[in-house]
Protein backbone atom coordinates (compact mmCIF):
# COMPACT_ATOMS: atom_id res chain seq x y z
CA UNK A 1 0.00 0.00 0.00
CA UNK A 2 2.87 2.34 -0.78
CA UNK A 3 1.16 4.37 -3.49
CA UNK A 4 -2.60 4.70 -3.40
CA UNK A 5 -2.65 8.46 -3.82
CA UNK A 6 -5.95 8.46 -5.74
CA UNK A 7 -7.85 6.34 -3.24
CA UNK A 8 -10.69 8.40 -1.75
CA UNK A 9 -12.68 5.90 0.36
CA UNK A 10 -11.07 2.91 2.07
CA UNK A 11 -13.44 0.59 3.94
CA UNK A 12 -11.98 -2.46 5.69
CA UNK A 13 -14.47 -2.61 8.55
CA UNK A 14 -15.63 -5.93 10.06
CA UNK A 15 -12.93 -8.10 8.52
CA UNK A 16 -11.15 -9.56 11.58
CA UNK A 17 -7.97 -7.76 10.56
CA UNK A 18 -5.17 -7.40 13.10
CA UNK A 19 -1.80 -5.75 13.43
CA UNK A 20 -0.73 -2.16 13.92
CA UNK A 21 -1.88 0.92 12.04
CA UNK A 22 1.67 1.93 11.04
CA UNK A 23 1.16 0.75 7.43
CA UNK A 24 -1.63 3.28 7.05
CA UNK A 25 0.47 6.01 8.66
CA UNK A 26 3.24 5.80 6.08
CA UNK A 27 1.18 5.07 2.97
CA UNK A 28 0.75 7.62 0.20
CA UNK A 29 -2.96 8.25 0.64
CA UNK A 30 -2.99 11.93 -0.27
CA UNK A 31 -6.59 11.92 -1.55
CA UNK A 32 -8.12 9.81 1.20
CA UNK A 33 -11.33 11.28 2.64
CA UNK A 34 -12.81 8.28 4.48
CA UNK A 35 -11.05 5.49 6.37
CA UNK A 36 -13.19 2.87 8.07
CA UNK A 37 -11.34 0.25 10.09
CA UNK A 38 -13.94 -0.38 12.81
CA UNK A 39 -14.80 -3.86 14.13
CA UNK A 40 -11.38 -5.38 13.57
CA UNK A 41 -8.61 -6.30 15.96
CA UNK A 42 -6.00 -3.60 15.29
CA UNK A 43 -3.71 -2.98 18.26
CA UNK A 44 -1.05 -0.53 19.36
CA UNK A 45 -1.26 3.21 19.47
CA UNK A 46 -2.78 5.52 16.88
CA UNK A 47 0.24 6.74 14.87
CA UNK A 48 0.70 10.11 13.22
CA UNK A 49 -0.92 9.73 9.82
CA UNK A 50 0.14 11.90 6.88
CA UNK A 51 -3.27 11.67 5.23
CA UNK A 52 -5.14 12.81 8.33
CA UNK A 53 -5.08 16.40 7.09
CA UNK A 54 -7.34 15.57 4.14
CA UNK A 55 -9.62 13.07 5.86
CA UNK A 56 -13.23 13.84 6.68
CA UNK A 57 -14.14 10.54 8.36
CA UNK A 58 -12.05 8.26 10.55
CA UNK A 59 -13.66 5.23 12.20
CA UNK A 60 -11.35 3.20 14.43
CA UNK A 61 -13.92 2.04 16.98
CA UNK A 62 -14.22 -1.52 18.31
CA UNK A 63 -10.57 -2.48 17.95
CA UNK A 64 -7.85 -3.02 20.57
CA UNK A 65 -6.07 0.30 20.21
CA UNK A 66 -4.01 1.70 23.09
CA UNK A 67 -2.12 4.90 23.69
CA UNK A 68 -3.48 8.43 23.66
CA UNK A 69 -5.51 10.73 21.41
CA UNK A 70 -2.52 13.01 20.78
CA UNK A 71 -1.87 12.00 17.15
CA UNK A 72 -5.38 12.90 15.99
CA UNK A 73 -5.01 16.66 16.32
CA UNK A 74 -3.83 17.19 12.71
CA UNK A 75 -7.19 16.08 11.31
CA UNK A 76 -8.33 19.61 10.58
CA UNK A 77 -10.92 18.49 8.00
CA UNK A 78 -12.40 15.67 10.06
CA UNK A 79 -16.17 15.72 10.33
CA UNK A 80 -16.62 12.35 12.02
CA UNK A 81 -14.14 10.82 14.44
CA UNK A 82 -15.08 7.61 16.21
CA UNK A 83 -12.49 5.87 18.38
CA UNK A 84 -14.87 4.35 20.93
CA UNK A 85 -14.55 0.90 22.51
CA UNK A 86 -10.78 0.60 22.49
CA UNK A 87 -8.42 0.92 25.46
CA UNK A 88 -7.16 4.44 24.79
CA UNK A 89 -5.68 6.22 27.81
CA UNK A 90 -4.72 9.67 28.98
CA UNK A 91 -6.93 12.70 28.87
CA UNK A 92 -9.13 14.22 26.22
CA UNK A 93 -6.45 16.31 24.56
CA UNK A 94 -7.05 20.05 24.28
CA UNK A 95 -5.92 19.93 20.64
CA UNK A 96 -9.18 18.21 19.68
CA UNK A 97 -10.70 21.68 20.04
CA UNK A 98 -8.82 22.64 16.87
CA UNK A 99 -10.83 20.18 14.76
CA UNK A 100 -13.44 22.83 14.09
CA UNK A 101 -15.30 20.90 11.40
CA UNK A 102 -16.11 17.97 13.69
CA UNK A 103 -19.76 16.99 13.71
CA UNK A 104 -19.38 13.65 15.54
CA UNK A 105 -16.86 12.86 18.27
CA UNK A 106 -17.19 9.42 19.87
CA UNK A 107 -14.67 8.68 22.62
CA UNK A 108 -16.86 6.39 24.73
CA UNK A 109 -15.74 3.05 26.12
CA UNK A 110 -12.04 3.77 26.64
CA UNK A 111 -9.83 4.48 29.66
CA UNK A 112 -9.73 8.26 29.26
CA UNK A 113 -9.30 10.27 32.47
CA UNK A 114 -9.52 13.80 33.75
CA UNK A 115 -11.84 16.67 32.89
CA UNK A 116 -13.27 17.58 29.52
CA UNK A 117 -11.16 20.48 28.22
CA UNK A 118 -12.78 23.86 27.69
CA UNK A 119 -11.25 23.87 24.18
CA UNK A 120 -14.07 21.55 23.06
CA UNK A 121 -16.30 24.65 23.07
CA UNK A 122 -14.60 25.62 19.79
CA UNK A 123 -16.34 22.68 18.06
CA UNK A 124 -19.28 24.78 16.95
CA UNK A 125 -20.38 22.28 14.26
CA UNK A 126 -20.56 19.38 16.74
CA UNK A 127 -23.85 17.45 16.62
CA UNK A 128 -22.88 14.43 18.72
CA UNK A 129 -20.43 14.07 21.62
CA UNK A 130 -20.04 10.72 23.43
CA UNK A 131 -17.68 10.36 26.38
CA UNK A 132 -19.46 7.79 28.56
CA UNK A 133 -17.79 4.66 29.98
CA UNK A 134 -14.46 6.33 30.64
CA UNK A 135 -12.97 7.76 33.83
CA UNK A 136 -13.73 11.34 32.88
CA UNK A 137 -14.72 13.37 35.90
CA UNK A 138 -15.61 16.85 37.06
CA UNK A 139 -17.94 19.48 35.72
CA UNK A 140 -18.58 19.86 32.02
CA UNK A 141 -17.32 23.34 31.03
CA UNK A 142 -20.12 25.84 30.47
CA UNK A 143 -18.82 26.60 26.97
CA UNK A 144 -19.30 22.93 26.03
CA UNK A 145 -22.84 23.04 27.42
CA UNK A 146 -23.50 26.19 25.39
CA UNK A 147 -23.00 24.09 22.24
CA UNK A 148 -26.43 22.60 22.99
CA UNK A 149 -27.89 25.97 21.96
CA UNK A 150 -26.60 25.50 18.42
CA UNK A 151 -25.96 22.14 16.73
CA UNK A 152 -25.14 19.74 19.57
CA UNK A 153 -28.11 17.36 19.67
CA UNK A 154 -26.63 14.38 21.51
CA UNK A 155 -24.26 14.60 24.47
CA UNK A 156 -23.70 11.42 26.48
CA UNK A 157 -21.52 11.14 29.59
CA UNK A 158 -21.20 9.36 32.95
CA UNK A 159 -23.48 11.83 34.72
CA UNK A 160 -26.06 9.40 36.10
CA UNK A 161 -26.53 7.58 39.37
CA UNK A 162 -26.16 8.66 42.99
CA UNK A 163 -22.50 9.68 42.72
CA UNK A 164 -21.94 10.65 39.10
CA UNK A 165 -18.37 11.02 37.86
CA UNK A 166 -19.38 13.92 35.63
CA UNK A 167 -21.45 16.92 36.63
CA UNK A 168 -23.47 17.95 33.62
CA UNK A 169 -26.47 20.24 33.18
CA UNK A 170 -26.67 19.76 29.43
CA UNK A 171 -26.22 16.04 28.73
CA UNK A 172 -28.96 14.36 26.74
CA UNK A 173 -28.14 10.92 28.21
CA UNK A 174 -26.45 9.97 31.47
CA UNK A 175 -24.91 6.63 32.43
Amino acid sequence: MNDARYLVHFYLNSNKLSGKLNDFANANLASLKKLRLEYNNFSGSIPKMNMLKTMELLYLYNNSLTGTLDNLSSGINLRKLKVSNNTLQGGVTTELGNLKRLEVLSLNGNNLKGNLPTELQKLTSLKELRVEYNSISGAVPQGVCDLRKSFLEKFVSDCGGENPEVTCSCCTECF
